[in-house]
């Protein structure tokens, strides 16, 4: 994580606890007597305070190779891929890998926490077709909701969004045993959590009209809810698009995650790995309806702001090895208000950020994003 945190950023944490006093919140009464005077000068009366966790957690399976596999016709080629798939998700124990983002949770106390990849992956009788791979279901949702409980860290399920749901009879298909017998299915999820005391409106969790359709239909969609917390309404939208999926004439995803944000009368904010790059023209369209890239903002063209990916599949490369930015955190002010103090952090690119045995977090770094939206002064 890169730790040179803006000095704006501590006053967005005291701003947070002068506004509305958090229950939930353990260190902000410590944080409010450290530095009392940052507030009074750096924010007035219409500041509106929010952070944000967002992170794509890495599932360690590879769907697309699956399902190149099965779309080949050889069946070496499938199983191949299916044996790989699992034994990285076995590899990369998501319920490490949860505990540290958990614990990180703790130490950044943010509002809201927008996650992609949040799978739940299932396998039954693979030893029957000669693959060493135990009977098993890994649900990401429930270790995850696991972890914050561990913590006694105060959050609440928003909504879960089910995306590209994938179910394989290997056995059935292949004609070697009854249905049910020899499987595995791999169902995908966004999921959006926030803090127990934030109240909650207007969610609407839906699908894009754009999908892979291949020998299973990927699907990928937007979480959208109305989140008031400290005295401000926030607008908030979490996704996971792929823009490279053709649009064949129909609505992209990006059209759709602009048209779900709605007009400026109230802030607005993006949070997801988003699949594009700053270059590319879908991020044109974000900022051109005013949507500011935090990213962009904190680090301008620097590497340091890069999010995608590790290189390792089993997360144990020995450097981060991020090479591009395609997670973002974007925010665009209510009108008659200003993007004020801010900070972002990226999480997962410091050695110190690794798990107990030594893997990174995920393949994605995180994004902690504090920031202020203060009342434009007459």
């Amino acid at each position: 994580m890169n730790r040179h945190i803006l000095p704006f950023a501590v006053a967005l944490l005291v701003a947070a606890c002068n506004l509305t006093t958090d229950p939930t919140s353990p260190t902000n009464d410590a944080a409010a007597s450290a530095k009392p005077d940052v507030v009074a000068t750096s924010l007035n009366q219409g500041a509106a305070p929010i952070r944000i966790y967002q992170q794509n957690v890495y599932p360690g399976f590879d769907i697309d190779a699956v399902i190149d596999g099965i779309t080949s016709g050889d069946p070496d080629r499938f199983v191949g891929a299916l044996a790989q798939g699992l034994a990285t998700l076995d590899a990369t124990n998501w319920p490490e890998r949860a505990a540290r983002m958990a614990q990180e949770i703790e130490a950044q106390n943010p509002d809201v926490v927008s996650l992609n990849e949040m799978v739940t992956i299932e396998r039954k009788g693979l030893g029957y077709i000669g693959l060493p791979i135990a009977d098993g279901r890994v649900d990401f949702l429930a270790v995850f909701g696991a972890e914050l409980a561990k913590r006694n860290l105060a959050y609440k399920l928003v909504d879960s969004l089910p995306l590209t749901f994938a179910p394989v009879d290997i056995g059935a298909a292949f004609g070697i045993a009854p249905a049910g017998t020899i499987f595995a299915t791999y169902y995908d999820r966004d999921v959006l959590f926030v803090r127990r005391n934030v109240e909650v409106a207007n969610v609407v969790a839906d699908t894009f009209a754009v999908g892979q359709v291949e020998v299973v239909r990927q699907i990928r969609g937007s979480i959208t809810a109305d989140l008031t917390l400290r005295g401000e309404t926030w607008h908030f939208v979490a996704s996971h698009p792929e823009p490279s999926w053709p649009a064949n004439g129909q609505v992209t995803h990006v059209q759709e995650i602009l048209a779900s944000a709605g007009d400026a009368a109230r802030p607005t904010v993006i949070a997801g790995d988003l699949n594009l790059q700053p270059s590319s023209a879908e991020h044109e369209q974000l900022t051109s309806a005013g949507f500011v890239d935090l990213l962009e903002q904190q680090f301008g063209s620097s590497a340091a702001g890069n999010t995608c990916c590790q290189s390792d599949p089993a997360l144990r490369n020995a450097s981060p090895t991020l090479v591009k930015r395609i997670d973002y955190v974007l925010v665009r002010p209510a009108d008659g208000y200003t993007v004020g103090p801010m900070g972002i952090q990226v999480f997962g690119d410091d050695a110190s950020e690794r798990t107990a045995s030594g893997m990174w977090p995920s393949d994605h770094a995180g994004l902690f994003a504090m920031l202020v939206l203060q009342r434009m002064r007459p």
